[in-house]
């Protein structure tokens, strides 16, 4: 780490502290070299940007949480989308390696990327495992990029079942992005974790957009799951008390497993989407519909 960023980041959290609208200019220009504009918001990262800081986030809080959000996903009676889980623990020192199956993936609750996945047990270096889990579970997320509900998220370890191969590779990503309770855009994060990851934006006819540059140079044909219209049902069902939430789903082995809701996706600071694309998805929010604070 640069002693740039050995100075910034101590700095940037108070900041973020003191004020999250200043925090959130600063982040969004330091991207970006615009200005943030709140007033008159457009493009869909101002928009997202404008959710996060003026929208009531109680719900947000608790649905971001990893561990919480299996409540709601089963108050809305889709409990056999649940990935099986098979610890919670509190800290760092309750985790029993022993009492765990051979393949898994832990996650911390209350961050995103906080994830460690173990495709076979006996190939675990468990020291720096629990090293890693340690360091993630003091960090606040919320300071890291500005993104205030992530602060009241009690810090939780979840382990759960590893949907996967062997190897270690993860089934495809649908995030399905909803705006006022419909889903608009469907993403597909594919080969995640190596250098070959690919993310491709689709409409609902499976059609590539776009919207940015691996779409348009996307030349291989999309396999529409067999379940694609319920994992649509799903998205709009989960969504529909939300201005706006991308719902993550995976299909595996015929079957639909739930991820996670993610209210602000890349920060709400999305860099690979063209200028006309901003606009175009940033259209589909109606802020006026919103839950201000």
């Amino acid at each position: 780490m640069s002693i740039i960023k050995k100075v910034l980041r101590p700095s940037f959290s108070l900041l973020v502290k003191a004020s999250p609208v200043i925090a959130s200019k600063v982040i969004y220009y330091k991207t970006f070299r615009e200005k943030l504009n709140l007033k008159n918001p457009t493009t869909f990262n101002e928009k997202l940007m404008w959710l996060k800081l003026k929208e009531e986030d109680t719900l947000k809080t608790r649905y971001t949480d990893k561990y919480s959000v299996r409540d709601y996903i089963k108050e809305n009676g889709y409990e056999n989308i649940l990935i099986e889980l098979y610890k919670v623990y509190d800290s760092v020192e309750e985790i029993n390696f022993e009492e765990l199956p051979n393949s898994f993936i832990i996650k911390c609750t209350h961050g995103s990327g906080f994830n460690i996945i173990c495709s076979n047990k006996e190939q675990l270096d468990r020291k720096n495992t629990i090293l890693q889990i340690k360091k993630w579970m003091k960090i606040d997320y919320s300071l890291v990029s500005c993104e205030p509900h992530y602060s009241k998220i009690k810090p939780r370890i979840i382990v759960e079942r590893f949907l996967g191969d062997s190897d270690g590779k993860v089934p495809i990503d649908y995030k399905i992005h909803c705006f006022h309770g419909e889903p608009k855009i469907i993403e597909l994060i594919f080969d995640r974790g190596t250098s070959q990851k690919k993310c491709i934006l689709l409409n609902l006819d499976w059609e590539t957009l776009p919207y940015n540059e691996q779409s348009i140079n996307f030349k291989e044909v999309i396999q529409k799951p067999e379940k694609s219209n319920e994992m649509l049902e799903i998205a709009r069902s989960l969504s529909s008390p939300f201005t706006y939430v991308r719902v993550d789903l995976y299909y595996y082995n015929k079957e639909i497993f739930f991820g996670e809701l993610t209210f602000t996706p890349d920060a709400c600071l999305f860099t690979d989407l063209s200028d006309e694309a901003g606009y175009k998805i940033g259209n589909l929010l109606d802020l006026t519909k919103s839950c201000v604070k």
